[in-house]
């Protein structure tokens, strides 16, 4: 590759790069060009794109927040860049990684954090962010939710009394009349 293409490729993984989202680095050695084409179908379907790079060549693009991902970048590296919320297309890739076993997390760059390829992998078990923020709501509702019950249960259980008494008062009036 001469100067000027590595430069280009240099500045195209760098706008890449600069986009919103989250970038998964991956271990894709021994699998075939149809399985990994078939991954980049997978994935486009969600709006995620997967690209084999030079390990030096994205090293270079990296920002210097991101140069904590040069140390995953040993070996054959595909890079999937996956724009809003990783959650699905981390999924798809643990979904298609275990039915091949070659591919193998290595890391990734998520809300601008690097994660090693454990915590990718773990990070694919989680529910999606709308199951989460939900999941958040419900948890924050629940102390309201007591404290509601708590306070109209004092009011209902004095018309309780109260409407005991009254009746108990009807009964011993009937029983004296």
């Amino acid at each position: 590759m001469r100067k000027q293409e590595k430069q280009a490729v240099v500045e195209d993984l760098r706008a890449a790069l600069q986009q919103p989202g989250s970038i998964i680095l991956t271990d894709y050695r021994g699998l075939t060009v149809k399985e990994i084409t078939e991954l980049r179908t997978r994935l486009a379907a969600l709006g995620a794109s997967v690209r084999v790079v030079k390990n030096t060549l994205f090293g270079r693009s990296l920002s210097e927040e991101q140069q904590g991902l040069t140390a995953l970048l040993e070996g054959p590296t595909a890079a999937t860049f996956a724009p809003g919320d990783p959650t699905p297309v981390l999924k798809e890739m643990s979904a298609f990684a275990k039915t091949h076993a070659e591919l193998k997390f290595k890391g990734g760059w998520v809300e601008a954090h690097v994660f090693g390829g454990a915590e990718i992998a773990a990070l694919a078990t989680l529910p999606p962010r709308e199951q989460l923020l939900g999941m958040l709501v419900s948890v924050l509702n629940a102390p309201l939710s007591q404290l509601v019950g708590t306070l109209q249960a004092v009011p209902r259980d004095l018309v309780l009394t109260l409407m005991s008494v009254a009746q108990q008062r009807e009964g011993a009036a009937a029983a004296a009349a």
